[in-house]
């Protein structure tokens, strides 16, 4: 499946290499716990804005999710240490990730789709997180 991400802003920055992110948030701390795995390539592609490609079977990551990754993706995007406004020439894709029926929660796709988001970006040199000893 291939969904058209929107985004807007006034300077876009494209994606010049293929890059993974992996997130795990895995807490198994007494009752619930919390499980979400998702993991990501982003390529570079010719076409202008940014695309998503859902890759996995709903044994790895059911549909249900499918919303806290578009919405964490979009999030890490908004974020002041992403080196833009909007990514663009980009296909984002959702190539692996685990699921539990009793401890995966949405909150839990939504973090582990930041942290995969983020370590992308970081491997393609497009987020540097803030340094909060600056004045």
């Amino acid at each position: 499946m291939e969904i058209y991400l929107v985004t807007t802003g006034s300077r876009s920055v494209p994606l010049h290499t293929r890059c993974t992110g992996t997130g795990r948030f895995v807490r198994q701390m007494g009752p619930p716990g919390r499980f979400g795995v998702i993991d990501l390539v982003l390529e570079p592609v010719p076409e202008y804005g940014c695309t998503l490609s859902w890759e996995v079977s709903e044994e790895q990551i059911p549909a249900l999710f499918l919303d806290a990754v578009i919405s964490s993706i979009k999030h890490v995007l908004a974020e002041d240490a992403f080196d833009g406004n909007y990514l663009s020439g980009c296909r984002i894709r959702v190539v692996d990730g685990a699921y539990n029926s009793t401890d995966s929660k949405i909150s839990c796709y939504q973090m582990a789709t930041v942290m995969a988001m983020r370590d992308a970006l970081r491997a393609a040199g497009l987020y540097a997180p803030v340094d909060s000893t600056a004045p």
